[in-house]
């Protein structure tokens, strides 16, 4: 981003000297010191009457009783209410007579009320005697016996020679609690800041966003129609530009906002000095009752260092919302198509708030939801600042998805400058999100069909007839491929069933063991995988594959050091994050029955076999099946599609909710490695780095597990943008190309293929099923 520092300085001297800045910094300025002086003021109890100390200065007691008051204690409770009150008892004379003749009392005449204590059949009585001479008021004198009852009340406690805490424990209701034994204890606090600090920062997002938003569409849209951006572009590029600009009115909005936090500030302190010094109260003020609020693990000797990071958290969520803004306004050109593109922006916040207020409240805080809240940007911006207060996560993981929310930022930087770019001198925002794609692949769709295209390009109707050719050959490669999975499948859960059955049988027989025990012993699980799978499955998928051997094309290239590595970190977040979203399906679909007990159990780490199956043999014939012998026959029509096969075949083979994505996922990128090189050796030792972690690294050594998967996770992240930002992945034009558009349909709509996709979804329902019964 060549010169994007010096675009930001230019661009924030010029806003910062505008008139638009120095009047709405001055004005709102004055308006926070305003408004926060009235609150504070109005939250004190300053202006109400009931809360105003009392002018009372004299009360006469007449006790006609045997109770002892400790008039003393109640003084000092009470002398922020009545700070000019002294409290006399009468003896010699009834309340009536003293009420009447009250100048012989004190010098207090005018500001005194005269009690009569005195016991009744079944209670005592206080009676209040306003003199004819005082000034005070019925209400007061009435808020000063309510304000007095206590005293008398503990008077009466200490007379019965029994402890206050014992009384009160005696009339006191009975709470009834049920709890449920097996339910785990719920530790995360549900407080007032842990539920509304994401709509406090929603609605601080929201109206910067809504003050500053017109302010960065100007710079990205409008300026862009000037004759002079190309001789720019050539300086500095796209996304220095828009990087420059963008940050520039991002440090214009923090300087402004810190000027009105000072105004605040200075309103709370002005504020203050008037209800002490001027009115003679310290009272409650806004900033206690905030405390108040906070839950009580939040308000502790780190709490500032807490509210510190939760502001670093709020401007970079700001920043990226800012990036937000000038995507949708780099497709605008008019006041018209910016109005469209703000409202699309500010949507788009809108769905993030939503999503990151709504799954903490209907999941109560699931560990999985809250994961992929606080990885995916749009709502980590609102998670982050409130989680971070109310000190439910970490700082380590704090600071590890705020680096991601920054990476995010920086990545749609970029994705702005070449939409930017692409756009630029264009009018009209059709077709914004197709763009985006495009922008992020690097591809940018034309609007004619693929077919038509293909078509319009051919000069002759052999030509044409030579596609349709290659469209029939690929269908039947793809049925074959299809039939030879299906066989796999079939072999595997029908043939190896039954040697499993007769298997079991025979060593219950000899060992006089019951079938249920062998059926979960890891050893006999791991054997008959084995043998179903590699024994019997593999050598009859490859047997029917051969029919389609005609098809078969292999190509040896190379990929770089720094490419491979990259692909095998990748792998990380991507398996991280995949499985996690799996997980918390399959616990949404079954109510959080279902578990996928087989795969846990030979993961445990307790069982050679099964760790040889898991490390070793399943890399190595997974990849001769869903790599080599898919891809070598399919990708001559087209490697994107023989990739995406071959990745979805991989994803339904394990036939579980919980593995499906991820091995989707993975099987995309083993599938381009392996296009890329023809090499199936490179893509078994990746399958062997991913099942060798969690099969071997996880259950011996977990603490080096964790902090290798931390690592992994953000080298892979790093090696995702590395990859975006220089469109590091390519295909090439194969022999017998045909568009993806009519070989998708060749590829997946065929007879093979279909049954292989219904017995997969019909085993994954089942074992959903059954596990959520058994769970």
């Amino acid at each position: 981003m060549k010169n994007w520092l010096k675009i930001c300085k230019f661009t924030l001297k010029q806003a910062i000297k505008g008139k638009k800045f120095i009047g709405s910094t001055v004005f709102v300025g004055i308006a926070f010191l305003i408004i926060a002086a009235v609150s504070n003021i109005l939250i004190s109890g300053a202006l109400d009457d009931k809360d105003k100390a009392s002018d009372l200065k004299a009360v006469y007691i007449v006790n006609e009783t045997d109770l002892s008051l400790d008039i003393d204690s109640f003084e000092q409770k009470h002398q922020k209410d009545y700070p000019y009150l002294t409290i006399s008892e009468v003896s010699g004379l009834s309340a009536e007579e003293a009420a009447k003749d009250v100048t012989a009392l004190g010098d207090n005449e005018d500001t005194s009320i005269v009690l009569n204590i005195k016991e009744s059949e079944e209670s005592c009585d206080l009676t209040i005697y306003i003199p004819k001479e005082s000034t005070v008021g019925s209400g007061d004198a009435k808020d000063f016996a309510r304000d007095f009852s206590e005293t008398i009340k503990n008077a009466k406690i200490s007379s019965t020679g029994v402890s206050a805490d014992k009384i009160n424990m005696a009339v006191s209701d009975l709470n009834i609690n049920e709890i449920t034994i097996n339910e785990p204890s719920e530790e995360e606090d549900y407080s007032f800041i842990s539920y509304l600090a994401p709509m406090l920062v929603m609605i601080v997002l929201y109206f910067l966003v809504i003050f500053y938003g017109q302010s960065i569409g100007q710079i990205v849209s409008m300026e862009k129609t000037s004759k002079l951006m190309e001789y720019i572009l050539t300086l500095s590029g796209p996304s220095a530009i828009i990087f420059g600009k963008v940050t520039a009115i991002f440090c214009e909005a923090v300087i402004q906002t810190a000027v009105w936090i000072v105004c605040a500030v200075t309103g709370l302190v002005i504020s203050n000095v008037v209800i002490t010094d001027v009115i003679g109260l310290s009272r409650v003020d806004i900033i206690s009752v905030f405390m108040d609020m906070l839950p009580e693990n939040g308000v502790s000797a780190n709490f500032y260092v807490l509210l510190v990071l939760a502001v670093i958290a709020l401007l970079c969520a700001f920043l990226f919302y800012c990036f937000v803004s000038a995507l949708f306004a780099s497709f605008a050109a008019t006041a018209e198509e910016l109005s469209q593109t703000t409202s699309m922006s500010f949507m788009t916040m809108l769905v993030g708030f939503l999503t990151s207020f709504y799954v903490p409240l209907f999941t109560e805080n699931d560990p999985i939801g809250m994961t992929i809240i606080r990885i995916i940007p749009f709502t980590s911006a609102f998670v982050l600042p409130g989680d971070i207060v109310s000190a439910r996560i970490g700082f380590i993981p704090f600071v590890l998805y705020l680096t991601l929310l920054l990476l995010f930022t920086v990545l749609l930087a970029i994705l702005t400058g070449r939409v930017y770019k692409n756009r630029l001198f264009k009018k009209g925002t059709k077709g914004i999100f197709a763009e985006i794609a495009g922008a992020i692949t690097g591809k940018v769709k034309t609007k004619e069909d693929d077919l038509n295209e293909v078509l319009e390009s051919q000069d002759s109707r052999s030509s044409k007839a030579l596609l349709y050719g290659n469209l029939d050959n690929a269908k039947k490669a793809y049925t074959i491929i299809g039939f030879a999975i299906l066989t796999f499948m079939l072999a595997a859960n029908a043939i190896g069933g039954i040697i499993g059955d007769v298997l079991a049988k025979i060593i219950s027989a000899k060992s006089h063991l019951e079938l249920t025990d062998i059926y979960t012993d890891t050893t006999f699980l791991a054997l008959a995988n084995i043998i179903s799978i590699y024994g019997i499955a593999c050598p009859l998928c490859a047997l029917v594959a051969k029919l389609s051997n005609g098809s078969k094309y292999v190509v040896k290239g190379t990929i770089s050091k720094n490419q491979y590595i990259r692909a095998i970190c990748i792998m990380f977040p991507v398996t991280v994050l995949l499985a996690n979203f799996s997980n918390y399906l399959a616990a949404l679909l079954s109510g959080g029955e279902a578990e996928n007990s087989m795969i846990n159990t030979l993961i445990s780490g307790d069982n050679i076999l099964s760790m040889i199956m898991v490390s070793v043999l399943a890399p190595i014939f997974e990849e001769l099946i869903y790599r080599k012998l898919i891809i070598d026959r399919t990708r001559r029509y087209g490697e994107l599609t023989a990739i995406i096969y071959s990745a979805l075949a991989f994803g339904l083979f394990h036939c579980n909710i919980y593995q499906f994505f991820y091995a989707f996922a993975l099987g995309l990128i083993f599938g381009y490695v392996y296009v890329r090189t023809g090499n199936i050796l490179m893509t078994i030792v990746m399958h062997m780095i991913v099942n060798s972690s969690s099969a071997i690294m996880a259950p011996y050594l977990p603490v080096v597990y964790t902090y290798f998967i931390y690592v992994m996770i953000g080298l892979g992240i790093v090696s995702i943008i590395y990859t975006i930002i220089k469109k590091d992945v390519h295909l090439e034009k194969a022999p017998n190309e045909v568009p993806h558009k009519m070989l998708s349909g060749a590829a997946f709509k065929n007879s093979g293929s279909i049954l292989f996709a219904i017995v997969c979804i019909y085993i994954m329902a089942y074992s959903l099923i059954v596990s959520t019964l058994l769970g």
